[in-house]
C-alpha cells in the first residue's frame, strides 16, 4: 500500500509565497491521534462498505504507523477541539483535508470538487492599484453583478449533497455588499458535509451585525486584506478605504468574540500585499497582531491585467487549483481561477449544469491533460500566470 508522506510539507496558501505568523505554535497532534486510535473500531464500521484509495491510504497510515498521515495545522485542530468529541464528524473532517491536500499535489482528481469558492458579487468598492478591479473593461457588463440567492443555495445545497468539505465566499468582488451576506452563512453553516466555512473581506463594511453573523454561524476564518499600518500609505494601497474605520471595525470582531464567543473557531487573519516591496513586515505585524491571530505579507502578483502581462514560459509546472478547487462566479459560471477574472477558461455554469458534472467534463479534463503535458504556457492566461507549485 503506498502512503502519501505529507508531514514535513507546507500547507500551500491561495497566495503563493505567503509566510503565516503562527501565533499559538503548539498543537496537540497526539491527542488528536489518541483519540482517532480509540476510536478506530467505530470508524471503520462506519466506512464498512467505503471504495476510495485516499481513505484506503489514510485509515492504512494511522493503523500501522500509529499516527496521522498528515501534520495538523492549528485551524485543523481547532476544529476537532470544538465540536465535543464527535467520532464522526471528526474523522470526516481530517480525512477531508488529507484529500484536499493531497489531490492538487498528486494530481488526483476526486469524484467531486474538494473546496468551492463562491462569489456572492464581483464589484468592489475599493480601487487597489493591485487588483484587476482596476481593469476598467472588467468593472462593467456582463462582469458585473450580484448572485441571486436561489441560485447560491442549489449551488451550497449540491455541495452539501455531494461531499464538498469546504466554501470560501469570496472571488473577484467583496462579499460583504451582498445584502444577503448573512442569511449565506447561515444556510452554509446548516449544512452537515461542510467542515469549513471562509470568507475574504477589505472590512469596510464589517458592522455589528456582520461580525455577529459571522461568529454565531463558525465561520472557520475571516481573511482581512490590510496591506499597511500607517494610514497614509494604507489608504493609497486599498483606494477608497478609510484607515481608522477599517481598525474600528477588525477592533470590534475581535472584542465581540473575546467578549461573547471565547471558545469559538473563528480565526481572523489579517492578509497584506507588499506592494512596493518596502514593507516593515515587523511593525506590520506588531500593529495588526493586537487585532488578530496571524498576520501574513506577500509579494504582490501581476493581476491588474492578467491578459497582457508578459509570459512566463519557463514556468510551466501543472496548477493544483485544475484538481483542487472550483470558482463559482455570481452568475454561474465556473472558473478554474480567479487571475483569469474575464473568464477564457471557464468550463460551464451551474445553472445549465451540475458542480459533479462540470468537475468530471471533457472541458476541464482537457486543461488537466495540457497541463500535465507540459502545455500550460500556451494557454492564455495560463501562460502569464507567475503562481509555481515546484
Amino acid at each position: 500500500m503506498q502512503y502519501f508522506d505529507l508531514a514535513k510539507s507546507e500547507i500551500r496558501q491561495i497566495s503563493i509565497g505567503t509566510k503565516q505568523d503562527n501565533i499559538n505554535a503548539k498543537i496537540e497532534q497526539k491527542l488528536i491521534e489518541k483519540f482517532l486510535l480509540e476510536n478506530l473500531n467505530l470508524i471503520e464500521k462506519l466506512y464498512i462498505n467505503v471504495k476510495d484509495k485516499l481513505y484506503d491510504d489514510f485509515i492504512g497510515y494511522l493503523k500501522k504507523k500509529k499516527k496521522l498521515i498528515f501534520k495538523i495545522n492549528r485551524h485543523e485542530q481547532i476544529y476537532c477541539s470544538n465540536i465535543n468529541k464527535d467520532v464522526e464528524k471528526i474523522f470526516k473532517y481530517l480525512l477531508y483535508r488529507f484529500k484536499f491536500r493531497t489531490c492538487g499535489t498528486k494530481k488526483i482528481i476526486l469524484e467531486n470538487p474538494p473546496y468551492i469558492l463562491i462569489e456572492p458579487v464581483s464589484t468592489c468598492n475599493l480601487r487597489c492599484p493591485f487588483c484587476f478591479q482596476t481593469d476598467k473593461s472588467f468593472t462593467k457588463k456582463p462582469y458585473m453583478g450580484v448572485m441571486k440567492f436561489d441560485l447560491f443555495k442549489k449551488i451550497v445545497d449540491e455541495a452539501d449533497e455531494i461531499g464538498v468539505g469546504g466554501i470560501t465566499l469570496a472571488s473577484r468582488g467583496e462579499p460583504t455588499l451582498h445584502k444577503n451576506f448573512a442569511d449565506m452563512l447561515k444556510y452554509i453553516h446548516s449544512k452537515k458535509n461542510i467542515y469549513e466555512l471562509k470568507t475574504n473581506t477589505n472590512a469596510t463594511f464589517l458592522n455589528e451585525k456582520m461580525c455577529y453573523a459571522i461568529l454565531e454561524n463558525n465561520v472557520n476564518s475571516v481573511v482581512i486584506s490590510a496591506d499597511h499600518y500607517i494610514k497614509e500609505d494604507y489608504e493609497q494601497l486599498r483606494v477608497g478605504a478609510n484607515f481608522e474605520k477599517v481598525v474600528r471595525n477588525v477592533d470590534l470582531l475581535y472584542s465581540l468574540r473575546k467578549k461573547y464567543y471565547p471558545d469559538s473557531i473563528t480565526e481572523i487573519r489579517i492578509s497584506g500585499v507588499d506592494y512596493r516591496k518596502n514593507l516593515n513586515r515587523s511593525k506590520f505585524k506588531d500593529f495588526w497582531i493586537k487585532r488578530s491571530d496571524h498576520v501574513t505579507s506577500s509579494f504582490t502578483l501581476s493581476r491588474w491585467n492578467t491578459y497582457l502581462n508578459n509570459r512566463h514560459p519557463k514556468i510551466n509546472d501543472a496548477c493544483e487549483l485544475l484538481w483542487d478547487k472550483m470558482y463559482i462566479w455570481f452568475d454561474g459560471k465556473v472558473n478554474p481561477c480567479d487571475l483569469d477574472y474575464k473568464s477564457y477558461l471557464s468550463y460551464g455554469n451551474v445553472n445549465e449544469n451540475t458542480i459533479h458534472n462540470i468537475w468530471k467534463s471533457k472541458i476541464v479534463n482537457k486543461f488537466r491533460s495540457r497541463h500535465l503535458n507540459n502545455q500550460r504556457n500556451k494557454i492564455n492566461p495560463c501562460d502569464r500566470c507567475e503562481i509555481t507549485f515546484k
